[in-house]
């Protein structure tokens, strides 16, 4: 499983990156946390080489939300929505209360660092996401549930959700992560927890 991204990579011919979760801090050595960095923008960055985030990494306060680094950044996020949906507070306030967050203490992430990872992530095509759901419906046989905001997509909506959820989770991406993470106008986001992968690679 430490080659699984490549398995992915090798099935579905886009690029796939590991996501792992530590509680306490890894081994890796030669590898210094990321600095100034939004989430989205570092697994841009891992295709080329393994990062490693913790608190004091990101730049982004939806990513310190979603990652259970900064619970008092709701305010500067609902701020920023506000201000992007002209005072409307109470779409902004019903937008943040269906993002998803960590409760439990992670301490690092690691994108494409050394072992197996908790899950894995994607932009992709249309078509080979609809190849997955073909694959997770003829495994499973159940329609795929999805809830897809505009709010931490990426973070939240990919990496938390996946990860909270235990199942696969789609996303359209945000203005700043289809930026930052250089989506295509083709691609959108995929997530696929541990649990899931023999779905789809041996």
């Amino acid at each position: 499983m430490h080659d699984i991204n490549w398995r992915f990579s090798d099935k579905f011919r886009s690029h796939w990156i590991k996501v792992k979760f530590y509680k306490d801090k890894p081994s890796h050595q030669g590898i210094k946390p990321a600095r100034n960095i939004r989430f989205c923008e570092a697994t841009h960055k891992a295709l080329l080489n393994p990062v490693l985030l913790n608190r004091k990494s990101m730049s982004c306060a939806g990513a310190q939300y979603a990652f259970g680094w900064n619970n008092g950044s709701k305010n500067q996020l609902l701020t920023k929505c506000n201000s992007k949906r002209k005072g409307q507070a109470n779409i902004s306030e019903a937008m943040f209360a269906q993002t998803v967050g960590l409760k439990e203490t992670i301490e690092y992430i690691g994108l494409n660092t050394e072992g197996v990872p908790d899950m894995v992530l994607s932009y992709m095509p249309a078509e080979e996401v609809m190849e997955i759901i073909k694959m997770y419906y003829n495994s499973t046989g159940r329609n795929l549930k999805m809830s897809l905001s505009p709010m931490m997509s990426i973070c939240g909506g990919i990496a938390v959700r996946t990860y909270l959820k235990q199942d696969i989770n789609l996303s359209f991406g945000c203005s700043d992560s289809r930026h930052y993470a250089d989506m295509r106008r083709e691609t959108l986001a995929v997530g696929i927890p541990r649990k899931l992968f023999g779905i789809f690679v041996n």
